[in-house]
């Protein structure tokens, strides 16, 4: 649901401003009628100081009433919040008391302006400093009209007791009121956090949705340059070669025919072998194993080609729930084991491979290992922040598609490895 908090608080600033300046209208109708009334009554009081002082005292208290509602209706730039400051409420409900007091000094009459101060004081206090002001306030007007006196009588108790359920009924639906209006700044601030919440999650989301797409194509450039690099190991130098050996065909063709025929020969088993490995490359990229069984499945197949392609002695340890894997840990783990085994078989000249597979404080490791001659040092070497550099030989890219694939992950690689020592290929993903 969209709310207009602004246009609600708007809204309600507006009646409220009303409301005060209908009461403050009252309060100077009242003040006005009343001192006109009293120095109606005793004209003499104008034939001397008094009649002037109460006019001057009632025009003070007016502005000691009126001073709290123009900063209410921002007449007046003074900010303070609500409920006041306690010095500030004190101020001005002791002043105005104090001004009805001299008051009455000179016309007990006057004492009829507390009621003035008993609205007054819903403005400046709240809860128990409230009733504590209007307990103050009645005890005085008790006291202007006589109903403290010893002993009490029925008259006196009488109005004592429906006075204080007046004055008290009245204070407590006040601060009844008062709950409710601070209930509603609490909700429409609630309102404004839920709003900014909602605002910034929009824009999380918008950013999460840009990121995943900036993933996205960062991972199919990652993935041309991967195609591109196989691609050379493999299709460009078969066509380097099978140009070499067309070009050798060529020159024999006239001096030693069968020689000729021998090149053409090997030319096109190179042919056949760059088909047949171009195939591999193209179902590597659709994965169809995975598509068809799961991770572990799929890599022991993968060792029993091996086994039956190579003629290796092949062994696994396979532990976890392996195929509840998310997809991109499951083509991690396969075009890794791929294309580690596709060195193996080519390279390293090995007698036995083992693999290694287990899940262990939420992470996924993966171990290849062979007996075969090893790689040269200069290969892969371990840098001081711990983080591995590949350096393969020119146009072999395999090493470093590997740990390129395993960082994007952000799992991490490590490769341990001697001329005539075998190999260690240690792959580790976080879960």
């Amino acid at each position: 649901m969209s709310i207009d908090i602004a246009r609600d608080d708007a809204r309600f600033q507006r009646n409220f401003s009303r409301m005060l300046i209908g009461f403050a209208i009252f309060t100077f109708f009242f003040l006005t009628t009343l001192t006109y009334t009293i120095l109606k009554t005793a004209p003499v009081y104008m034939h001397d100081w008094r009649g002037p002082t109460c006019i001057l005292l009632m025009v003070i208290a007016f502005s000691f009433y009126i001073f709290p509602i123009l900063i209410s209706i921002d007449i007046i730039p003074f900010s303070y919040g609500w409920p006041p400051p306690l010095l500030y409420s004190i101020i001005i409900w002791g002043s105005f008391y104090t001004i009805i007091f001299l008051l009455t000094r000179i016309d007990q009459s006057f004492f009829l302006s507390l009621y003035i101060l008993f609205g007054l004081s819903f403005s400046l206090f709240t809860s128990r400093r409230l009733f504590l002001a209007i307990g103050i306030m009645a005890l005085t007007i008790f006291g202007y009209e006589g109903l403290l006196t010893w002993p009490f009588n029925q008259i006196a108790l009488f109005g004592i007791a429906s006075q204080c359920l007046t004055f008290f009924s009245i204070t407590g639906f006040s601060i009844l009121i008062q709950n409710l209006i601070a209930e509603r700044f609490k909700r429409n601030h609630l309102f404004q956090q839920l709003q900014l919440a909602n605002t910034d999650l929009e824009e999380a989301h918008r950013q999460l949705a840009q990121s995943v797409e900036q993933e996205q194509e960062l991972a199919i450039l990652r993935e041309r340059t991967r195609l591109a690099r196989e691609m050379h190991d493999t299709l460009g130098h078969a066509l380097v070669l099978i140009t070499v050996k067309l070009e050798a065909a060529q020159r024999l063709r006239e001096r030693d025919p069968e020689r000729c025929d021998q090149e053409l020969e090997s030319t096109k088993e190179i042919t056949r072998e760059s088909m047949s490995a171009l195939r591999a490359s193209i179902a590597n990229l659709r994965t169809p194993a995975l598509q068809h069984k799961g991770i572990k499945q799929a890599l022991i197949h993968s060792l029993d080609e091996l086994r039956q392609r190579a003629g290796l002695d092949v062994s696994h340890t396979l532990q976890g729930e392996l195929d509840s894997l998310a997809d991109t840990l499951k083509e991690t783990l396969w075009k890794v084991s791929q294309e580690a085994f596709a060195n193996i078989e080519k390279h390293a000249h090995a007698q036995h491979v083992t693999l290694s597979l287990r899940q262990e404080e939420g992470n996924l490791i993966l171990i290849i290992q062979d007996d075969g001659i090893g790689l040269p040092t200069a290969y892969c070497q371990h840098q001081e922040d711990g983080s591995l550099a590949c350096h393969s030989p020119e146009g072999h890219y395999g090493l470093r598609g590997m740990l390129e694939r395993v960082e994007s992950v952000g799992g991490r690689l490590s490769l341990r490895s001697g001329e005539k020592q075998g190999t260690t290929i240690e792959v580790t993903l976080p879960l």
